[in-house]
């Protein structure tokens, strides 16, 4: 009877045993079950260096107790995700899109796996990945009018063109373009060319482009790859110099232009002459001519517009508010006060250097 009894308890604990096993491992399993599905919606078969394409992906979330969605991105080379941050939005039910602009920066650029997540509490409860695409990546060779610009499309919204020295003119672009580098855009053939300053509102993106051009250059020509028709577009816009200059002049001295040469050598003949007839003739008013040409002389060297300027200003490309830092100052020293435009104002520093400061940053002699 008591071996009957010990059969019976072992069979009881083994029983119980079983059962709480078999309830963990079912536990166990529903909590290793998926709740997000990752697709691509749209799947690029060929790219170009240097272009900035879109990756729509769709998620769908089978679960609603999550507070927050996030974003990584793993396994990529040579390649810059413009919008990492981007927030997913929700679509329907238990739907989510979101759209990563990547840019590829080299024929080995490898596209990156996608990673969502999902949190409650600050804490991670489930996430997925999606693995990357393999494109087909090609290099474009364009003429020295290519801007290594490519876009689905591009316009010039403003242009202004100005007298930068006596060989030279300067020329000022505003450029918007949709799915674009426009901060790649450079010239081969121009002199020297920047990019002033850009905002990006994707798929949006615009710059301020400057460049410096030879005088004898009727046109001032660059071309774009377009990626809807798959070829290049060109842009000529006819060189006509304003009249009223907003260049940066950054290397212009006037003291050195050709006209400068020509006006000292007048003041120097003249007061050569006044002083001929005042030795010969012996009259004051010659003397007074002398002394008043002087006067002139040096109200037109301007010294009485000089101003201070102090140690760690910041001097400016163009008079814009995000315009680039070109120099900025490592001692107090003395400028000439050049123009002024709105509250910037156009100074020649003693190197020869001209640029914009802000008005307020400036103290007069």
């Amino acid at each position: 009877m008591k071996q009957v009894l010990v059969l019976l308890f072992i069979f009881i604990t083994y029983s119980l045993a079983q059962n709480k096993y078999d309830i963990n491992n079912s536990t166990n399993t529903s909590q290793k079950v998926k709740s997000i599905f990752l697709s691509y919606e749209n799947i690029p078969t060929k790219v170009y260096v240097g272009e900035v394409f879109p990756l729509k992906i769709k998620a769908i979330i089978a679960n609603n107790n999550f507070e927050e969605i996030t974003s990584s991105f793993s396994n990529s080379e040579n390649i810059k995700v413009i919008n990492p941050d981007a927030k997913w939005q929700w679509f329907s039910d238990n739907i989510f899109y979101n759209t990563f602009y990547i840019k590829i920066n080299d024929n080995t650029s490898q596209l990156p796996d996608i990673t969502l997540s999902i949190h409650q509490d600050s804490l991670q409860i489930d996430s997925a990945t999606i693995k990357a695409l393999n494109p087909t990546k090609f290099k474009l060779n364009g003429t020295k009018y290519f801007s290594n610009v490519i876009a689905k499309s591009l316009k010039i919204k403003k242009h202004k063109m100005s007298q930068f020295d006596d060989k030279s003119y300067i020329i000022v672009l505003e450029v918007e373009a949709e799915q674009s580098n426009l901060e790649d855009f450079k010239l081969q053939w121009v002199t020297r060319d920047g990019i002033d300053s850009s905002v990006d509102n994707l798929p949006y993106h615009r710059i301020f482009y400057y460049a410096i051009i030879p005088n004898f250059e009727k046109k001032f020509d660059f071309t774009y790859f377009n990626t809807q028709n798959n070829k290049f577009e060109k842009f000529s816009i006819p060189i006509v110099v304003d009249d009223d200059s907003v260049s940066t002049q950054i290397d212009l001295n006037p003291q050195d232009s050709s006209i400068q040469i020509y006006i000292d050598g007048a003041y120097g003949v003249i007061a050569l002459i006044l002083i001929i007839l005042f030795i010969r003739r012996r009259k004051i008013t010659y003397l007074i001519l002398i002394i008043m040409l002087f006067v002139l002389f040096a109200f037109d060297k301007n010294p009485l517009n000089s101003i201070r300027i102090d140690k760690n200003t910041k001097i400016k490309i163009l008079p814009t508010k995000k315009s680039t830092i070109f120099y900025t100052t490592n001692r107090t020293l003395y400028a000439q006060k050049l123009d002024a435009k709105d509250d910037y104002i156009k100074i020649l520093l003693p190197n020869g250097k001209i640029g914009w400061i802000k008005e307020q940053s400036d103290t007069k002699n």
